[in-house]
């Protein structure tokens, strides 16, 4: 019998603080309280759904990254540009990680 076709007919009930609720509403990482928490007690890792201006600003330092690596590979040396650039780029990413840190107090 595929997944699909099997209904869930079985209710669990438990009870929680308001503080509590709001707490696992804030750690949910699925659309739904009720699946998040059946994927984690059946042993499904949660991932915190990525910010999509993360993703495009990862894109954005991929990109910089690149071209400064291929300017590096085609005059064989690293010149002031080049190191100006990955200076650049550790710079983006630094206040990209704090960012996101401080997103997830």
């Amino acid at each position: 019998m595929s997944r699909r076709s099997r209904k869930r007919s079985r209710e669990i009930t438990i009870r929680v603080t308001d503080d509590e609720l709001q707490k696992l509403h804030e750690r949910k990482t699925d659309a739904t309280l009720a699946g998040w928490m059946r994927n984690l007690g059946l042993g499904v890792t949660p991932v915190k759904q990525v910010d999509p201006e993360l993703v495009r600003a990862l894109g954005r330092i991929g990109s910089n990254l690149n071209q400064t690596t291929r300017h590096a590979n085609i005059n064989k040396e690293l010149d002031r540009k080049v190191l100006a650039e990955i200076t650049a780029i550790r710079e983006v990413i630094a206040d990209l990680v704090k960012k996101n840190l401080k997103d997830d107090d």
